[in-house]
């Protein structure tokens, strides 16, 4: 996939993750969130030319090259913990009503953040 494929797969993504959530279907919305956060990761890796022969990155280090290029402040980590607050949601249940509501708001912001980013910075 592309820069412009990865984003158009994360705001689809995100899309769908809402009508899931207002669907009532917090554990499929909240995979999909996941699913959104690591495509939008992976368009900035490829804007950043951070694959490696067409490798992308881990999660971890497209957010430590971020945050260590002073292109996004540390506390953008927060949406990221939440990110993976519902990916383990998905697989254990662990998280109440509350819980989920906050953590899916966290995601979908750490979603238009990451957007925006992309956005800011142009194809590469």
């Amino acid at each position: 996939m592309n820069e412009e494929e990865h984003l158009e797969t994360a705001r689809r993504l995100a899309e769908l993750s809402d009508r899931l959530y207002q669907d009532g279907d917090d554990i499929a919305a909240v995979e999909m969130l996941w699913g959104a956060v690591n495509r939008a990761l992976n368009a900035i890796a490829l804007q950043h030319r951070l694959d490696n022969d067409g490798q992308l990155p881990r999660r971890g280090a497209v957010m430590h090259y971020l945050i260590s290029s002073r292109l996004v402040s540390a506390n953008i980590q927060d949406g990221m913990y939440s990110a993976r607050a519902l990916h383990g949601h998905f697989y254990n249940s662990h998280l109440d009503a509350d819980g989920v509501a906050e953590r899916v708001a966290d995601t979908k912001s750490f979603i238009v953040d990451l957007l925006n980013l992309y956005h800011q910075h142009g194809r590469r």
